[in-house]
């Protein structure tokens, strides 16, 4: 959800100031003016970030409105390029605040002396933090450490897409375009409706299914699915350049099963870019399934350590693996139309 939310723009004040620790400190103050007629509000923060040899120094200063953190990542080059070195961390803030920490680099890594890293930071809301109202990188030349400037506090860890999906105001995005589950699958109809009434729970997407869902819910939730719904299994991978996309898929090792049996042919989306994000997807059709329960069961390993420009994954990193679920019921449909099913994998 690397989301900017147009309406939130238009209400809302930032300014930021950078300090660089190359020499003397330097700061910029772009704004957002809110919309003639709107009632202004204002996030600012100023920070000072220093590349050390195994950590980095954050300090932060500023007055958050309620509702919103700082987040920040640290990259091993310039403008939040190269190689995540830390996770995506939280700094949890309200009013006025003054903050630093101290935070170790991913477990191997480090920045030589002379060399450039950045961290990216940006305001978001508390609960998600690429719905992001302020984004901006800041670099700094790695020439030796510095005290923390204020109280020393501890981030948390945001995550980073563990498993490369992407979700946008908490929905999934579909390989078809747009979103699955546009409507709410446990959202009821109203009593009185015109026209031909939805089943409670009814998907307008029925029977595309990510095979993730059980880690998703209630956004991926599959809904009521029927026999003469043609069924497609999909999952999906972003990360911020074409190149990163690409080391995933050479080095990506899935496993993925329907009720214990392997799951395939796998079709491959091209890479697309829906976001500031690259992306792609794989689907598998299955057309239509007997009625009965099923479970996906979702691997993934990686050949060699790779990045998402988020985090790392693979040998040696954090995530070595992803492990996720999905289960779904098919129910008889309600016209009682005749359905030639695919009988590849057997009911639970």
């Amino acid at each position: 959800m690397r989301k900017l939310i147009p309406a939130i723009l238009c209400v809302l004040l930032f300014m930021l100031a950078i300090g660089l620790n190359i020499g003397a400190a330097q700061s910029t103050t772009p704004t957002v003016t809110p919309a003639a007629g709107s009632t202004a509000s204002s996030s600012n923060v100023t920070i000072f970030f220093v590349a050390c040899d195994t950590a980095t120094i954050m300090n932060l200063t500023g007055t958050m409105e309620a509702g919103y953190d700082v987040f920040y990542q640290v990259f091993s080059g310039a403008g939040g390029t190269g190689t995540a070195i830390t996770g995506l961390r939280r700094v949890e803030v309200n009013g006025t605040f003054a903050f630093s920490e101290r935070l170790a680099y991913n477990s191997g890594s480090t920045v030589a002396t002379g060399g450039t890293a950045s961290a990216r930071v940006v305001i978001g809301r508390e609960t998600d933090s690429s719905s992001t109202i302020y984004d901006t990188t800041v670099n700094d030349l790695q020439d030796g450490c510095a005290n923390p400037q204020n109280q020393l506090g501890s981030s948390a860890d945001a995550g980073s897409g563990t498993t490369g999906t992407e979700a946008v105001g908490g929905s999934i995005r579909s390989p078809f375009g747009g979103f699955i589950n546009s409507t709410t699958p446990a959202t009821p109809e109203p009593i009185v409706v015109i026209g031909a009434r939805r089943e409670q729970g009814r998907s307008d997407s029925a029977g595309v299914i990510f095979a993730e869902c059980d880690q998703y819910l209630p956004q991926a939730a599959p809904g009521v699915v029927y026999d003469n719904d043609n069924i497609t299994i999909f999952w999906s991978w972003f990360a911020r350049t074409e190149q990163q996309i690409n080391d995933h898929l050479a080095n990506a090792q899935y496993a993925v099963k329907l009720n214990r049996a392997p799951l395939g042919p796998v079709n491959v989306s091209p890479i697309t870019q829906p976001t500031a994000n690259r992306w792609i997807f794989y689907t598998v059709s299955l057309g239509k399934l007997t009625p009965g329960t099923y479970g996906v069961e979702f691997r993934l390993n990686w050949a060699q350590a790779i990045s998402d420009g988020y985090d790392d994954y693979g040998p040696g990193t954090d995530n070595e693996e992803i492990y996720s679920t999905c289960t779904f019921t098919v129910t008889r449909n309600p016209n009682n139309e005749n359905v030639t099913y695919n009988q590849m994998y057997s009911l639970r």
